[in-house]
């Protein structure tokens, strides 16, 4: 039990840090051409070595059902994600609470999956947790890419 308390503290001081810089970053111009949209689907690389670790076993309808549930989990994120022109000729993602309200219960969602699902060996519940982050990132952040190309080709054809 005293191996809970530091990785339960740890998960979620770095949820908490993740929302905090996506509100930060409701307040800061994105800058270039939006390939730091892109960026965090790199740093989930060293993840893919779960499933080439043999300590968890996922069946196809584990995989399907957490692939399933991070797609959901990014349809609303891709909702309220949006970039807009400010007075300053800049690009910012919108202010939306209810963006921040559904991140807030993906991480609490994240957690309780975590904490509250025993029947599965703990490699497994690592790698389904992990493969539910990377459905809802990928959509997620493609679909943040998209749209802010959208917003810097309307900004490119409007100051020329």
């Amino acid at each position: 039990m005293q191996t809970a308390i530091p990785a339960t503290s740890m998960f979620l001081i770095f949820g908490m840090f993740i929302l905090v810089r996506r509100i930060r970053s409701m307040y800061k111009p994105t800058k270039g051409r939006g390939g730091r949209l892109i960026l965090p689907l790199l740093f989930l690389t060293p993840g893919f070595s779960f499933f080439l670790n043999a300590s968890g076993h996922v069946t196809y309808l584990q995989l399907s059902m957490a692939i399933f549930l991070g797609v959901g989990f990014s349809i609303p994120l891709i909702l309220w994600s949006d970039y807009e022109i400010r007075n300053d000729g800049l690009i910012y993602a919108k202010k939306s609470p209810a963006f921040i309200i559904t991140f807030a219960i993906m991480i609490a969602l994240r957690y309780y999956f975590r904490q509250h699902i025993s029947t599965i060996e703990p490699g497994t519940l690592n790698m389904l947790i992990f493969l539910l982050v990377i459905g809802y990132l990928f959509p997620w952040r493609i679909a943040c890419y998209i749209k802010y190309k959208k917003v810097l080709k309307l900004k490119n054809t409007v100051s020329l």
